[in-house]
């Protein structure tokens, strides 16, 4: 399949670095020339990982027509905002004549009078990618998706008079104990015949300087071995916090003032933390965890030790929906608010966000904890991703929601000109 450039891109170096030449990087080449049935590009964020998979794609959608090919995405919304529209830049920019059929999910691809059918799939319901046999097929974010999503794939990717069969994938790693790792790494490998190349995101030369020094920001160290290297990593025995040490217990004298309370709607317990937050720092004075309580019981609690200082809510995103335990009208947001506290929520959290923005403010020593906060103290050392601890979770959430409104983690983009690589 010679329809794409493979020598390294010309690149006129700069402050946006501006491509003249397209081609491949080394990752992506030694990836494209594979021998392997299963190819896995795996590389960390703006490593050019979609853009491998939708040339890919392209040249085995041609390469076999008329037998279609498919490419799936964890749902069709990430594929609306990353696959579709890197595919449909590629083709434009090589004047090719093709047609997105949006309402059936999929491309027809018209070059060398050869037609290529490309369809597009979603991994959210990897039983809905049942169906006639596949010449080819390329999985997008693999490692966000089911490892089902693999299999059906596999059984489907079966058409007797295709050119080439293969199953290609590109993504970033999502950490060790999932399928991405067994079958890249681990027990699955020996199972399947599959090539693994790492691309790293500083190999990309085509990215501007801001977009590599935003992530050496946004991530602590640990985190970019997967979003800046393409690594598998080994989080301190999946603990969640891992960057929760003994340092980021200090006892700091209070420095008078608004103060600010976290809290997680629950009955059993009602938990929830008071904190003081100045510039970037940020840190817990006490933590209240209430058995068979509620919001109003709480809120009142939380005023009579800290009379007229509490003014900022940061709750449980949650909140604002009618609780069936409160009276006609009221919600958890109105009962904090009718206590004179303004509440900032945002309507949506994603929790490996919410995680990583804390274990990033515990890494740089800007997020700290008062010896008094016990529990908390407790918590935040020993709440592991493969042991969850109900018990845990209440209190931890209700002071790791104000750390991921307060300082949330501002991911790196790039716009369309830069993309282009």
């Amino acid at each position: 399949m010679s329809f794409w450039r493979k020598d390294d891109p010309v690149i006129k170096a700069g402050k946006f670095p501006l491509v003249v030449t397209g081609g491949m990087f080394s990752a992506q080449r030694e990836c494209w020339q594979s021998d392997h049935f299963y190819k896995f590009l795996v590389g960390g964020y703006g490593s050019g990982k979609t853009r491998w998979l939708g040339k890919r794609m392209i040249a085995l959608s041609i390469y076999n027509a008329p037998y279609p090919c498919m490419v799936v995405s964890p749902t069709y919304k990430m594929a609306k905002r990353t696959i579709i529209p890197t595919i449909k830049d590629l083709l434009d920019g090589r004047e090719i004549k093709y047609k997105y059929h949006s309402s059936d999910h999929y491309f027809t691809i018209h070059y060398d009078g050869h037609v290529g059918t490309l369809w597009v799939g979603s991994g959210n319901d990897p039983d809905s990618l049942k169906g006639s046999n596949l010449a080819a097929a390329g999985i997008d974010e693999p490692f966000l998706q089911k490892y089902d999503v693999l299999t059906q794939l596999s059984a489907r990717v079966r058409e007797p008079m295709a050119n080439h069969s293969e199953i290609c994938a590109a993504g970033t790693p999502e950490g060790i104990g999932g399928w991405g790792y067994d079958i890249c790494e681990g027990e699955l490998r020996e199972s399947y015949d599959i090539g693994v190349f790492r691309a790293k995101t500083s190999e990309n030369l085509a990215l501007p300087a801001h977009y590599l020094d935003n992530l050496r920001n946004t991530y602590d160290k640990k985190m970019l071995e997967a979003y800046f290297d393409g690594e598998f990593v080994t989080i301190s025995n999946l603990l969640v916090y891992y960057n929760f040490t003994d340092d980021n217990i200090i006892d700091l004298p209070d420095p008078g003032g608004e103060l600010c309370i976290g809290l997680d709607f629950n009955v059993n317990p009602m938990a929830g933390v008071v904190f003081w937050k100045h510039g970037s720092r940020m840190h817990y004075i006490d933590e209240i965890e209430q058995p068979n309580s509620d919001t109003e019981t709480w809120m009142q609690i939380a005023h009579e030790r800290y009379p007229d200082r509490i003014k900022t809510a940061y709750p449980d995103p949650t909140g604002k929906k009618r609780q069936t335990s409160a009276q006609v009208g009221r919600t958890d947001f109105t009962i904090i608010q009718n206590t004179g506290v303004e509440v900032k929520a945002r309507k949506q959290q994603g929790i490996r966000d919410r995680h990583n923005s804390v274990n990033k403010k515990l890494e740089d020593g800007t997020l700290t904890v008062s010896p008094k906060c016990k529990k908390l103290i407790r918590y935040f050392k020993s709440s592991a991703h493969d042991d969850i601890d109900d018990s845990m979770t209440h209190l931890l959430e209700g002071a790791t929601y104000p750390v991921a409104f307060i300082y949330p983690l501002n991911k790196p983009q790039l716009n369309a000109l830069e993309a282009r690589k």
